[in-house]
């Protein structure tokens, strides 16, 4: 079994320190700015929870290890792009239009049974095209966005 996921690169990493959180934030950026518009009402802003957790290696170890039904093969921390479409390692973003639409997208693809569930579907096509140009501004900083990926490769124990 292949696991890949958004993860935390150290233990004294808090969740709420890094590129992972950023990008949530920005959601939640955009939707107050619906809010602003009008076009979202606060209470429904005030009553969505949006809940996540980034796990250190160390704690995915002790849950694999606990477990005691798989044997890890390879266990690997990299750090991802946040533009799916940017595989480039240099540091800058070249074009941050575009890769605040492709950030976008990806977090769309995510979000958007949650979103449409709580808020409805008139306000998907604008929250995204709102955090398409949070997120392009964003990425405009010096340094690439990125968040860190954690990749086990499990082998179930044979007993």
């Amino acid at each position: 079994m292949l696991l890949t996921f958004i993860g935390r690169k150290s233990e004294e990493m808090m969740l709420t320190d890094g590129d992972v959180s950023t990008m949530f934030e920005l959601v939640s950026k955009s939707l107050q700015f619906l809010v602003q518009k009008g076009h979202v009402k606060k209470e429904k802003l005030d009553s969505f929870n949006l809940p996540y957790y980034t796990p250190s290696m160390n704690e995915v170890q002790e849950l694999i290890n606990r477990s005691e039904h798989f044997d890890i093969e390879h266990f690997r921390l990299f750090e991802s792009n946040w533009d799916p479409e940017d595989d480039s390692d240099n540091d800058t973003v070249l074009d941050s239009a575009s890769s605040g639409v492709n950030v976008a997208k990806s977090m769309r693809a995510m979000l958007e049974p949650m979103v449409v569930d709580h808020f409805g579907e008139h306000i998907i096509e604008e929250l995204f095209v709102v955090y398409a140009s949070f997120v392009a501004k964003h990425l405009e900083r010096p340094t690439k966005a990125k968040f860190p990926i954690i990749t086990v490769s499990l082998m179930k124990t044979i007993n």
